[in-house]
């Protein structure tokens, strides 16, 4: 509790001086590349990177780290190569702002509705992480656990917003990596060394397929969070608060590769540490409880509370960043349009409301007790929405042809997704969402320029 309340004390002082919405939900675009980069990769390397991941690469060998760190590294480098330049250029607040620019209004409002789905959803998740995580150390029921979370995170960044979350973020990162690299010494020792370790695990392990995985849920494995990541409100903000469009495509550049090389370090506690079992004579919990047991059969007790801290380091960098992601869209998006004369100040304080409501929401919704992976991939699905129109916008389209082309992409893809895989759990319902856009998209937007074309026609006659 001392380190989550010198984290609060940090982001508080690191945000004090926010005068307005742009402070609060871009850091008055002041960070530079290193800056960027580690809040990147702190906010993209959360409890699940830690905790699922290990339990899946122990379940499945390195089939389990497809997603994290292969897939979502690969996002956040199209981030970089595709998305951190253009948007920083244009000065956008938010991927909503974006989208209007291109498409017009009704495009913002129902993008800023997604991403406010999507980030609520992620959030949720790593309140569930922080929830199990205090109530295993304090002897809590997980309700009471949950409400401690909430309140804690959303006091963390209701007054540290943007600037308190980066310098944070790089405090965290720093705590994540020292704690993984402990844990990875130790379990390298109790094998006996790196070519021992590396000699023991079985070569079954290095496959990149599971056993009775389908084609789709293989295509589905890297999509989802490839897509949901290149998208993402909570990890473009990171580039949009950059100094410059090219500090941002910079930053995102040392990002993805942070992520990746620290992403690693997870994945070997999956492929190496289930051979200790029987040296160590303990039994390993399975899936998420994996790295916990592993991380208690290594760890003396007194050096338990770093990786604990690791695990609270990983949430409280995400979490936060989820939770402005969505006070962004409901202050710039919604507030914004309905009070246009509203001062910075009324701004700001908007933008906390929403933060607070947010925390709320997401706090509701780790009460149903979904899994940790699950709610991820779900929150990734539903950004991934945005894909289409964003892409389109990128490429040239604007609001003249493509206004209602858009609208119909996201509205269409809703309901596929909702459908096909919260519905009736389709196998490839995300790939039958993604075709379905872009067909929309397509068909809506030629549509509308043979229809605006057609009155020219007439009067050249």
């Amino acid at each position: 509790m001392l380190y989550v309340a010198a984290q609060i004390a940090l982001a508080v002082w690191a945000g004090r001086g926010a005068k307005s919405d742009a402070d609060y939900l871009v850091a008055g675009r002041s960070l530079g590349p290193f800056a960027v980069g580690m809040s990147l990769f702190a906010t993209w390397f959360a409890s699940e990177s830690l905790i699922a991941t290990s339990g899946e690469v122990a379940r499945d060998g390195i089939a389990g780290a497809r997603a994290e760190p292969f897939a979502y590294a690969i996002g956040i480098l199209a981030i970089a190569l595709f998305f951190a330049y253009r948007l920083r250029a244009g000065g956008f607040i938010t991927i909503a702002d974006f989208l209007r620019s291109r498409f017009g209004p009704a495009t913002e409002s129902l993008a800023a509705v997604v991403i406010a789905l999507s980030a609520t959803t992620w959030s949720a998740a790593q309140l569930f992480a922080f929830a199990t995580i205090i109530a295993s150390a304090s002897g809590l029921d997980f309700t009471t656990g949950l409400i401690g979370a909430t309140l804690l995170v959303m006091t963390y960044t209701l007054f540290g917003g943007l600037a308190g979350d980066v310098v944070t973020d790089i405090v965290q990162g720093i705590v994540i990596v020292i704690a993984i690299l402990i844990l990875f010494a130790l379990m390298a020792d109790a094998s006996g060394g790196l070519p021992a370790m590396w000699a023991a695990a079985p070569p079954t392990i290095w496959s990149f397929t599971a056993p009775g995985e389908s084609w789709t849920q293989r295509i589905e494995l890297w999509l989802i969070p490839i897509a949901g990541t290149m998208v993402s409100q909570e990890a473009l903000s990171r580039t949009l608060a950059a100094k410059s469009p090219e500090v941002a495509r910079r930053g995102a550049l040392w990002g993805a590769a942070i992520y990746l090389t620290v992403g690693l370090i997870p994945v070997s506690f999956g492929l190496f540490g289930p051979q200790l079992a029987p040296i160590l004579g303990v039994t390993f919990g399975a899936d998420e409880a994996y790295l916990p047991s592993l991380a208690t059969a290594l760890f003396p007790p007194w050096l338990h509370i770093v990786f604990t801290g690791a695990l609270v380091s990983a949430i409280l960098s995400s979490v936060d960043s989820a939770l402005l992601a969505v006070s962004a869209v409901v202050t710039e998006s919604g507030y914004r349009r309905l009070r246009p004369e509203a001062s910075p100040l009324a701004m700001l304080r908007a933008a906390r409301f929403a933060t607070v409501a947010a925390a709320a929401v997401a706090a509701l919704l780790a009460m149903q007790g979904e899994s940790l992976r699950n709610l991820v991939l779900d929150a990734g699905a539903i950004a991934a929405v945005l894909a289409v129109p964003i892409i389109a916008g990128l490429a040239g389209s604007t609001a003249r042809h493509a206004a209602l082309a858009a609208i119909a992409a996201i509205v269409v893809q809703m309901a596929v997704l909702g459908v096909l895989d919260w519905g009736l759990g389709v196998p490839g319902a995300f790939l039958w969402m993604l075709a379905s856009g872009t067909a929309t998209f397509a068909a809506v937007a030629a549509l509308s320029a043979r229809r605006s074309a057609a009155p020219r026609a007439v009067g050249d006659t």
